[in-house]
């Protein structure tokens, strides 16, 4: 069977008027109550409301979720360019400038007029002009992105985004507190709609977006079918609302409203006030596409809702609101915890009077400490005796118990004891901990800015500059310096062992793969180095070992020869030589002072002989035959394998 063959099955199967839908979606496992208009209720343990009051009211929730908001915030926003160039074409995005010179020989190059482009260049010995180009499709039809988009977007930075005068920092902090606290977040696009009065036809290019505000999720409720379909009712049937506000109460059966004849819009939500408890006026809203955007599931991502992490932690978030209100009323009636207090007597007519008033105020006051009469034959040498019930903090162990449970909340929002004010083993527990929370910072600002502020930039119709939230920490960019130093360090060493190094407009480094040195000089510099990998000490290419970066800002091991002598010193590196520019040796000038280095680093990697080194650094720097014997003698007089002997 061809192609064609195949193709034309292919077509005729679709064409097919009897071709029916087979299969469908399972159905949406948790639980959950249908409203009139559609809408899915789930069914939590217990309401969302309750959820945000033990948030708002137990410390042990409320610093990690306040931890969270404050380190993703805390430098603020950027708004940064999504690629530097875009084929028109294919759509590929790229991070750099596609140069058509950079491209393989064997692809045609074509000419190009753009006017960014009019450097000459030579390629295939043939100057031509500097243009870019795809390097997928080879299309030179890019674009850049738009100056008058970021600006835009940085307007939105800089002035309210609703009446109530909130910024879209103010919005963001509300919506990211939302995910921790009910794994839910909504944000409404508030609109006003362009429409057609004859035709009811909605123009959504003339639409303007008027306002975003925070949804409260225990009063949003998500349309949608049995099968987590959003937009559907249970017969599979859509659901549509007016855009109009006055109609906004009703759910629609089809796309024209049926009071008004407007173009209605596919239904999304429903916000219902009395899904909370305490509104006086319950109010209904449904929302259609386009007017919401929202995230299911921050920390259980679902088809609908999420699932708040707070209702696998809240017996032990009640446990430590009811410790505290324990120690609350300990201290605050100023006596002991609740016992017996047992008093003996011989007359219990005389102890009675006092015995009515002391058990009615225990009967009020259940801190009251409760009495007990014994009769008793004995003597007055033991009359009351107290019997503790409770035992006293220590032996209940509250400090421990109170460090466990604090340290599983956190640990569940990834943030550790460190945040809570615990002071830390050691310098090196407190950079483990701030280091694991700063992860959770990270992955909570990538998920506002794939979940909302790439929305809302598609909203204001921006494909080219993104929002996001400037990076927490600064130790990242530091690995980063670190990292590019190493890399440039190790090329430096591939150049000196005789490999063409280059650097592309990319930022990436690319190596020749013959060495310009002989066979024979390289076969030397192995016996010198053994099976190290690299020429000289070390196990790692350009760095030895004790000279390795440490990432985790601790201090580099250091070497004799970093001190000071001539014993196993790296003359390139400056240190551990008796040259100095302060001090040259004579034949030494300013001028050929980092001549001079270079050579002797070249002689101690590739295992020169005295002859030989002397004879290059008179070649090299033009000195005398004796100023260069008396520098090596200097420099390396006493290492192993520099000793007078019969030169190879």
């Amino acid at each position: 069977m061809g192609l064609r063959d195949t193709l034309s099955a292919f077509a005729s199967r679709f064409s097919n008027k009897s071709y029916t839908e087979t299969t469908t979606r399972p159905s949406i496992a948790q639980p959950y109550m249908s409203t009139d208009t559609g809408a899915k209720l789930p069914i939590f343990p217990f309401p969302l409301i309750m959820i945000y009051e033990l948030a708002d009211n137990i410390d042990a929730l409320r610093i990690p979720i306040e931890t969270l908001n404050r380190e993703m915030f805390k430098n603020g926003f950027e708004v940064v360019e999504k690629w530097k160039y875009q084929c028109n074409n294919c759509k590929k995005e790229f991070q750099y400038k596609p140069l058509a010179t950079d491209l393989p020989d064997d692809q045609p190059f074509e000419a190009n007029n753009d006017p960014e482009s009019p450097q000459p260049r030579k390629k295939n010995n043939e100057v031509t002009l500097e243009q870019i180009q795809c390097d997928t499709c080879g299309s030179t039809d890019l674009r850049r992105p738009k100056p008058e988009n970021r600006k835009i977007l940085e307007d939105m930075l800089s002035k309210p985004v609703n009446g109530n005068e909130q910024s879209l920092e103010d919005v963001s902090r509300q919506l990211e507190r939302d995910l921790d606290i009910a794994d839910n977040a909504y944000l409404l696009c508030l609109k006003n709609y362009f429409i057609d009065e004859r035709t009811g036809a909605i123009d959504h290019k003339r639409s303007v977006i008027k306002e975003y505000l925070r949804l409260d999720p225990p009063q949003v409720a998500m349309i949608a079918d049995s099968d987590g379909r959003i937009g559907y009712d249970d017969k599979r049937n859509k659901i549509y609302v007016c855009p109009r506000f006055e109609h906004r109460d009703k759910r629609l059966t089809k796309p024209v409203c049926d009071r008004c004849n407007a173009q209605a819009l596919k239904a999304v939500c429903e916000v219902n006030s009395v899904y909370s408890i305490g509104i006086p006026q319950p109010k209904r809203v449904v929302y259609g596409e386009g007017e919401v955007i929202w995230k299911a599931g921050k920390y259980k991502p679902s088809l609908i809702y999420g699932f708040s992490p707070i209702y696998s932690i809240w017996s032990k978030a009640m446990s430590l609101s009811h410790m505290d209100e324990y120690i609350r009323k300990y201290f605050d009636k100023m006596r002991p915890p609740r016992g017996l207090l047992v008093v003996a007597s011989r007359n219990y007519e005389t102890f009675r009077k006092s015995w009515d008033v002391l058990s009615q105020k225990a009967t009020e006051d259940p801190y009251m400490i409760h009495p007990l009469m014994v009769e008793s034959d004995k003597g007055s040498g033991n009359m009351a005796q107290w019997m503790d019930f409770t035992g006293s903090l220590k032996e209940l162990e509250f400090i421990e118990i109170r460090r466990e449970l604090r340290m599983i909340i956190g640990a569940v929002f990834g943030v550790l004891p460190f945040y809570y004010g615990e002071t830390p083993a050691g310098w090196s527990q407190e950079g483990l901990q701030v280091t694991i929370t700063n992860r959770a910072v990270k992955w909570g600002q990538d998920i506002l800015e794939k979940g909302f502020f790439r929305k809302i930039a598609e909203a204001q119709g921006i494909d080219d500059w993104k929002l996001q939230l400037k990076a927490g920490e600064e130790t990242d960019k530091l690995r980063d310096l670190q990292t590019d130093g190493v890399e440039i360090q190790n090329m430096a060493m591939l150049q000196q062992m005789g490999f063409e190094v280059t650097r592309t407009h990319t930022g990436e480094f690319k190596v020749s793969k013959d060495s310009a040195l002989t066979s024979d000089v390289l076969a030397m510099g192995m016996a010198l180095g053994g099976n190290s990998g690299a020429f000289g000490r070390g196990t790692e290419l350009g760095q030895p070992e004790e000279n390795k970066q440490s990432f985790g800002q601790e201090p580099k091991n250091s070497r004799p020869s970093d001190i000071g002598g001539t014993m196993g010193g790296s003359p390139a590196s400056g240190k551990g030589t008796s040259m100095s520019k302060k001090s040259y040796h004579d034949g030494i000038t300013p001028s050929n002072f980092e001549v001079v280095k270079k050579t002797l680093q070249t002689a101690v990697d590739f295992g020169w002989k005295k002859t030989k080194t002397v004879e290059e650094l008179r070649k090299s720097t033009g000195m005398t035959v004796r100023q260069a014997r008396d520098i090596v003698k200097n420099e390396f007089e006493g290492m192993r394998g520099w000793e007078n002997g019969k030169e190879e």
